[in-house]
């Protein structure tokens, strides 16, 4: 008997759903297409448990007939394409039939159907992709499908899903970009019995926008227009002021299709050229219509890349229309490196601005503590301050080397390990605001910030809920009187949607970044005596090589390196 065999239908099934179905985000994307393709024009999802207990999908569409309904669960049925030509003028967002068998093999669900004209609707359930009943079913016009248990039959797929709170992000995610996409079209998103967006019918882009971003922003957007035969670009950008440490911001769709493509994320960056500060990206959204024969639609299991036929004329085309419309508008640039006057300071003439801070020991444990110093201890304090360069590093000569210190990654390890002691010691003095700080959150940073809220209360940070997807800050601890609280807040978020690890440390992101916002900054002048005090601070906590991000706090430049730089040794 020969070793080569057919693989079981279902086996087929679970295959394909480990290729298009990555997690319960992938169930919504799917199911929201479909509802899409149907003609609603409003549609309610329901989630519990991050999607992986209940995923409910209701819209008011054109329905299926009986004969469609049982057709539509096995593999490779659709109504979209019916020859290969098809295949290159897809208009539609679903078009291989995959998708919803793929669910239905790794589920248990109901499906319920009425279609448009029809007195009573049908409805069929499906048990890891075997019909186990069939019934009539009085409802509305439309389509509702149900998904409870995904992933009940496929254990290892579901031990590598994310923490529930990640699983929701997705699927606000997923959900917010559509609803971007179909202004007109009725969206309702609840999770666990909470309305997360209640997006109205037959808004405008720039209202729908603005629902889902926050109408804060709504003063910084610039929109532009493209045209060229058989291609059009258009969208909205912020200004360079509001950005985010993250690419989450960008929503690029082709053909009304939500796709996550390098190709014109790389470009809208590049259009920004020169008005981003460093690691930082902007908000933007661009639509892209394009004569279907000139892109790829089916180059990825689940449709989230699209690969063009000219991808650099493309890139060219979406950079130079974003660099445009500010060049219009008179944005200005950040400073750059080159624009920072190039100066050295002696220490004599350095004025008042570190004050000393005395602060207990502390061990990170996580750094291999080398002995980058002469002597057997590692020490700052014992070396002589030779000046400053460009108010950012601070110059010391130890025995038989150049040392520079960067201060502010030195000052934000001191300030994380007091930070450290004073959560430890429960004793965080906090202030109130005299006016709220409010934050306006996309529902994904939103339901990002819900995972870490707990975590930024116990440092003194107090927020409370200020409309549907907005954070009022009311108070702050006493360290941060003088710290950027909306930076923070942003940079936490970006830390939570890294999503590095289901155990992240967040409380030490929170230590970091507050540390980071209340310490001295590049291009601080410090004085004789402050640098003094710094020292003495580094060494009062254990003489540490690292910033809280692992950054180093100094370079050693021997001697002999410097003397072979110079050509006085060989």
């Amino acid at each position: 008997m020969g070793i080569v065999h057919i693989l079981p239908h279902e086996l087929v099934n679970q295959i394909a759903a480990g290729e298009v179905i990555e997690r319960p985000a992938s169930v919504v994307k799917e199911l929201l297409e479909n509802a899409l393709d149907a003609g609603s024009d409003s549609i309610a999802v329901e989630i519990t448990r991050g999607g992986i207990d209940l995923i409910r999908v209701a819209d008011n569409g054109c329905g299926m007939e009986q004969d469609d309904l049982e057709t539509a669960v096995l593999r490779h049925a659709t109504s979209k394409i019916k020859e290969q030509k098809d295949l290159f003028s897809i208009h539609t967002l679903g078009f291989r039939g995959e998708a919803l068998p793929s669910i239905l093999s790794v589920s248990r669900a109901d499906i319920s159907t009425r279609p448009h004209k029809s007195s009573k609707g049908r409805a069929v359930s499906i048990e890891a992709g075997k019909v186990v009943n069939k019934t009539l079913k009085g409802m509305p016009e439309g389509t509702v499908v149900e998904i409870r248990d995904l992933f009940f039959n496929m254990p290892a797929r579901k031990k590598f899903l994310k923490t529930t709170a990640t699983e929701q992000r997705h699927i606000a995610d997923i959900i917010s970009r559509y609803a971007i996409a179909c202004p007109s079209i009725r969206f309702l998103l609840t999770i666990d019995g909470r309305t997360v967006l209640n997006l109205r019918q037959d808004s405008t882009l720039e209202e729908r926008v603005g629902s889902v971003w926050g109408k804060g922003l709504r003063s910084t957007w610039r929109t532009f227009f493209q045209e060229r035969p058989g291609l059009c670009i258009h969208g909205i950008v912020a200004t360079p002021e509001e950005t985010r440490p993250n690419r989450s911001g960008i929503y690029t769709y082709v053909n009304n299709r939500s796709v996550r493509d390098q190709t014109l994320t790389s470009a809208i960056i590049q259009g920004y050229r020169g008005l981003l500060m460093k690691q930082r990206y902007p908000h933007a959204i661009l639509f892209v219509e394009i004569d279907p024969l000139e892109v790829d639609v089916n180059v990825h299991p689940a449709k989230a890349e699209v690969r063009f036929k000219n991808g650099s004329a493309m890139f060219g085309l979406v950079a130079n229309t974003i660099e445009k419309t500010f060049q219009t508008q008179h944005i200005e640039s950040f400073p750059s490196a080159k624009d920072t006057p190039s100066h050295f300071t002696v220490q004599e003439h350095m004025p008042l601005q570190y004050k000393s801070r005395p602060l207990p020991a502390m061990d990170q444990g996580s750094i291999s503590q080398k002995i980058l110093f002469e002597q057997t201890k590692t020490t700052y304090a014992d070396k002589a301050v030779i000046g400053t360069l460009h108010s950012t590093y601070i110059l010391l000569e130890g025995h038989s080397s150049l040392y520079i210190v960067d201060q502010h990654a030195a000052h934000e390890r001191i300030t994380y390990e007091k930070l450290k002691s004073i959560y430890t010691q429960q004793s965080i003095q906090k202030q109130m605001l005299l006016t709220p700080v409010v934050l306006e959150l996309t529902p994904v940073e939103y339901s990002a910030f819900d995972e870490i809220s707990s975590y930024v209360s116990s440092m003194g940070i107090e927020t409370a809920p200020f409309g549907e997807s907005a954070l009022a800050v009311r108070s702050i601890p006493v360290i941060l009187d003088k710290g950027d609280i909306r930076a923070i807040i942003f940079d936490l978020i970006h830390e939570v949607l890294q999503e590095n690890s289901n155990t992240k440390d967040y409380l030490h992101d929170i230590l970091a970044s507050i540390a980071c916002h209340a310490s001295i900054r590049s291009g601080d002048c410090l004085a004789a005596s402050e640098i003094q005090a710094l020292l003495k601070d580094l060494d009062d906590i254990g003489s540490p090589l690292t910033c809280p991000h692992g950054r180093p706090l100094f370079k050693r430049i021997s001697s002999e390196e410097i003397e072979r730089w110079i050509k006085r040794r060989p």
